[in-house]
């Protein structure tokens, strides 16, 4: 039958007067009347027998049995409703009378035997670090989840009676705890966790050959450590350092190591003890020749030694002082007794209730206590299975959105801060449970508060203001193209006369040698006439130059240019994504530049050498603007070494000057081609080219502005204004002015939102809003104004933990509470029981819904009938502890349930504010956890009533959690 022990829920505290008081119905005539029928010698329901036998003692002698009686009338388990109605003032005065039977069954109780306790892990690095003084930890401490500036230490052991913890709290990095270790030290491994969860309980300590020799080893490493030196060890001149005095070395190495041993085995150490190690110490140092080396060894032996690695239990009444300030320092230091509690315990006076509480005042300030703060909440909450917690990354991406940082880590600190707080200000225990301020970091707020998603794209009104811009360059373009269309009628006849005096041709004029050419009408001629090398395959498709693998090239230039200009005009396709040049030009010295497609297809720039790598990208869109109409590239290159980029008739980004001009009479040949140049000059691409001009002489920059609206050779305004009149050369002018200001207009619509690329932007400078968030180890001090969150049982440490990777788990969360809250660990489920799958094979249904059907089976039902109600208060938190009011099928969530039968609640808010109000319950099972870390085992009856007493003696005070520790120190338990 499962153990059962809800001692003092809600009616079972009662006022303690009534504890010892008589009452109208003995709890004699209440068992006959309400329980023998059941659980009688003939058939003990639940294996217990309530009629008695002669052979054995009667069941109100025995106080085990009491207490499970206590537990099942308190939990209102006992009766079953349908067996007997029993009204509140009747069980009532049956609990009372037997907390009276049990408290007179205590004499009789067998003195337990208390197993001896060997060191944990924990413990043994403090015990350690103490005796020598070291400035480190012996070797890494995963089990240490909270690393503390020296400020906040500080204020956490201060000696002020009434402190107040800073308003903001930063934290260190525990990543970098490991550096800070012994170098060539292992632990050993960690110790097995108890069932109450603390791994300090003494039946778990064992003790294999294997690990006996694990100490050994460790022993030994830890003073050969090269960082065990007297830099790290402050005790190294008191033990290690070689004495002035040569000539009484013995007496030097045996009064050293008296005090030494004395400390490290935290008793009376006998002077054949003593004796012993100073010989093995002077063998070594005689053998070696070394004083530092001898005394190494011999304390290597001391750490190796059951009288060390273990904490015994007093066999006298002199010893029963020395066991007193051990257990003492391992309560609140994790470490050995330091010499002011050596002393006291030697004089007999620590048992003193007096001396016993100055001291427990004196250790509750000193800085070792952060030990106590850091073993006791985590073992107490389980919080060292935050990290374990892995929930669906597809459900919440946020909390392993930092694989090296996992929200988790950051998550316990909140609970542990908490506790840091309600010690340090001595604050009342419950405010574990319902806090009235805590610690909380800018994480945990958007965590908590928020929908933990970017601010929401609005789609419609960039598709509106895109559907804008399309009409406006369509628009435009429209008009450009009726400007460049009346500047064309006005302008072709009187060039093409003028060119025709001028030159005496009838068609494009041939600029050979200077391999310059034109693309025209009758491209695939002109190609096959003009004086280039062809490298690789030249094809001809369509009107379009296509080289295929290849590249064109004209011949050197014959005369030297003082300066050039050259304009393309092209349309590409199947172009590698990386990009590549499309017209270059070089010349010697390594001269060279191109116009180049960028790696998005949508961009160019000017890319090259003598100078400079590249421009600026220039916006626009190829494939966009190729629709309406080719881009014209125009760049000019003048004798003093500036280069300009023009687009369109438009100036683009700013002139370059080089190093040197890139058309100069002493520099010889200059070469001009087209070409499709990738990344690293691979030449085994496609490209097809649609028009390309070079010009034959200089271009100032606004001629270059409007030179290709010329043809092939340019026509200068002079020679315009020879011929044509006056009006129409205004005309003419205002028509240039009316398209180039088109132009600029066209140019400065802004390019398209992409809708999903700025969702995905939003998305990522979130993400790094939330990653900042992470790396933040500043906690805030915060009143808890949102009674969902704050607090132990409410915060996302606990919820996440107690969740699967795809759903809550109610029952674990139950167990939590059940185990964390009231003390009262449930048994391990029958092996036979199968767990409630994590498939959305219910997909439908609520988590209720799905415990439901489990608990048709009777096997199951028991537990969750107990257990399921905590779990579904709880609900509301999805599987990282968000609060939510519904489930992802879209199902409403129910968090009612009621309290062992009684205490009816909607959700966690009134479950917290009801326990708040019952804060005995809370508190006793609290001192009870208390209790069982203290001693180091499991508590008995004798135990658990002066839990209650402590309790009962500090209602009136509120319950604060330093007198709480103080009166655990100053129990019976505690001090016998």
């Amino acid at each position: 039958m499962q153990r059962l022990f809800i001692l003092f829920v809600f009616l079972l505290c009662l006022p303690f007067d009534q504890f010892v008081s008589g009452a109208d119905e003995s709890a004699i005539e209440f068992v006959e009347t309400h329980c023998v029928d059941c659980h009688n010698a003939a058939e003990p329901n639940g294996m217990v027998n309530l009629e008695g036998q002669d052979d054995s003692p009667s069941w109100h002698e025995d106080s085990y049995l009491l207490e499970r009686v206590i537990a099942q009338l308190s939990s209102g388990a006992m009766p079953p409703p349908d067996i007997a109605d029993l009204n509140e003032n009747a069980r009532s005065s049956a609990i009372v009378q037997l907390k009276k039977a049990l408290r007179q069954s205590l004499p009789s109780l067998p003195t337990e035997t208390v197993p001896i306790s060997r060191l944990n892990r924990f413990q043994y690095n403090y015990t350690v670090r103490d005796l020598f003084q070291l400035s480190r930890d012996v070797f890494p401490l995963p089990e240490k989840l909270i690393d503390r500036h020296a400020a906040y230490r500080d204020a956490l052991a201060g000696t002020h009676l009434h402190r107040q913890l800073p308003d903001d709290i930063r934290l260190l990095n525990s990543d970098l705890r490991q550096k800070e270790v012994l170098t060539g030290v292992k632990p050993f491994p960690k110790d097995l966790r108890a069932e109450h969860g603390f791994d300090n309980q003494a039946n778990q300590l064992t003790l294999s050959p294997l690990l006996l020799d694990s100490f050994f080893q460790l022993s030994v490493s830890i003073v050969e450590s090269p960082d065990f030196n007297p830099n790290t060890v402050g005790a190294w001149n008191d033990f290690f350092s070689d004495p002035e005095d040569k000539e009484n070395l013995k007496q030097t190495v045996r009064k050293r190591l008296l005090r030494f041993l004395t400390l490290a085995f935290r008793q009376k150490v006998d002077a054949a003890t003593v004796d012993r190690y100073a010989e093995y110490a002077l063998n070594h140092i005689r053998t070696s020749g070394n004083f530092t080396a001898g005394m190494k060894k011999v304390a290597a032996a001391a750490l190796s030694s059951p009288l060390f690695l273990y904490r015994t239990n007093a066999e006298s009444e002199g010893e029963s002082c020395y066991a007193l300030a051990s257990r003492l320092s391992y309560f609140l230091w994790s470490s050995c007794p330091d010499r002011e509690l050596i002393e006291l315990a030697e004089g007999g006076t620590l048992r003193e209730p007096e001396t016993l509480l100055k001291t427990a005042e004196r250790m509750l300030r000193d800085p070792k206590v952060i030990r106590f703060l850091d073993a006791f909440p985590v073992q107490w909450l389980q919080l060292e299975n935050v990290l374990a917690a892995t929930p669906n990354p597809t459900i919440n991406r946020y909390f392993s959105l930092m694989p090296d940082r996992l929200a988790g880590k950051h998550m316990l600190l909140e609970p542990l801060l908490l506790f840091d707080l309600v010690f340090a200000e001595d604050r009342p225990v419950i405010e574990l449970l319902d806090p009235e301020i805590s610690y909380r970091s800018d994480f945990l707020d958007t965590w908590y508060f928020t929908d933990l998603q970017p601010e929401e794209v609005d789609r419609e009104s960039i598709r509106q203001i895109n559907q804008r811009q399309d009409d406006q360059r369509v628009h435009l373009n429209q008009l450009i193209a009726e400007h460049q269309n009346q500047i064309s009628k006005i302008v072709e006849p009187v060039a093409a006369k003028i060119l025709k005096e001028r030159l005496g041709l009838s068609s494009p004029r041939d600029l050979r040698p200077y391999a310059s050419w034109e693309f025209n009408d009758n491209l695939i001629d002109t190609v096959k006439g003009l004086a280039l090398t062809a490298n690789g395959e030249v094809q001809f498709e369509d009107g379009v130059v296509v080289l295929n693998k290849a590249f064109l090239q004209s011949q050197p230039m014959e005369d030297n240019f003082v300066e050039k200009s050259f304009e393309v005009r092209f349309s590409l396709s199947n172009l590698d994504q990386r990009g590549g040049g499309v017209m270059t030009m070089q010349g010697p010295g390594g001269l060279f530049d191109s116009i180049v497609l960028g790696e998005r297809k949508n961009r160019h720039w000017i890319s090259g050498s003598n100078g400079f790598a590249r421009t600026e990208d220039f916006p626009g869109s190829f494939e966009e603007s190729l629709v309406e109409q080719p881009i014209h590239l125009v760049m000019s290159y003048h004798e003093d070494g500036r280069t300009q980029l023009y687009r369109n008739g438009v100036p683009y980004g700013k002139s370059f000057k080089k190093n040197r001009a890139p058309f100069n009479q002493d520099q010889g040949f200059l070469l001009f081609g087209l070409r499709h140049l990738p990344a690293g000059g691979n030449r085994y691409l496609t490209v097809k080219i649609d028009q390309a001009k070079l010009y034959d002489r200089a271009l100032t920059g606004e001629e270059a502005a409007h030179a290709y609206q010329f043809g092939g050779s340019y026509v200068s305004d002079e020679e315009l204004r020879k011929v044509m009149d006056p009006s129409i050369m205004s005309d003419l002018l205002t028509l240039r002015e009316k398209l180039s200001e088109a132009r600029q207009e066209l140019a400065n619509v802004p390019a398209n939102a992409n809708i999903e690329e700025i969702t995905r932007n939003k998305q990522r400078v979130y993400d790094d809003q939330i990653k900042s968030l992470i790396r933040k180890r500043e906690f805030h001090r915060v009143s808890v104004t949102d009674p969902r969150y704050g607090g132990i049982m409410t915060n996302a440490a606990m919820l996440s933990m107690t969740s699967g990777p795809n759903r809550t788990h109610p029952v674990a969360r139950g167990v939590w509470v059940t185990e964390v809250i009231f003390n009262d660990p449930p048994s391990p489920p029958p092996n036979d029981i199968p767990p409630l799958s994590e498939e959305e094979g219910h997909s439908k249904l609520t988590i209720r819904e799905q415990f439901a059907i489990h608990r048709e089976n009777p096997s199951c039902a028991g537990c969750h009938n107990r257990l399921d109600p905590l779990g579904f208060a709880f609900e509301n938190y999805d599987i990282t502890g968000r609060w939510r009011t519904e489930y992802r099928n879209g199902r409403q969530v129910d968090a009612s349930g009621n309290l062992f039968g009684r205490n009816v609640f909607e959700n966690v808010v009134e479950l917290k504010s009801n326990l708040a109000k019952d804060s005995h319950v809370f508190v006793n099972a609290f001192t009870q956890h208390l209790m069982r870390y203290a001693l180091g085992r499991d508590l008995t009856p004798r135990d658990r009533v002066q839990v209650e007493q402590i309790t009962h003696q500090l209602k009136g005070e509120n319950y604060p959690l330093q007198k709480v520790i103080k009166s655990v120190v100053g129990s019976r338990s505690f001090r016998h």
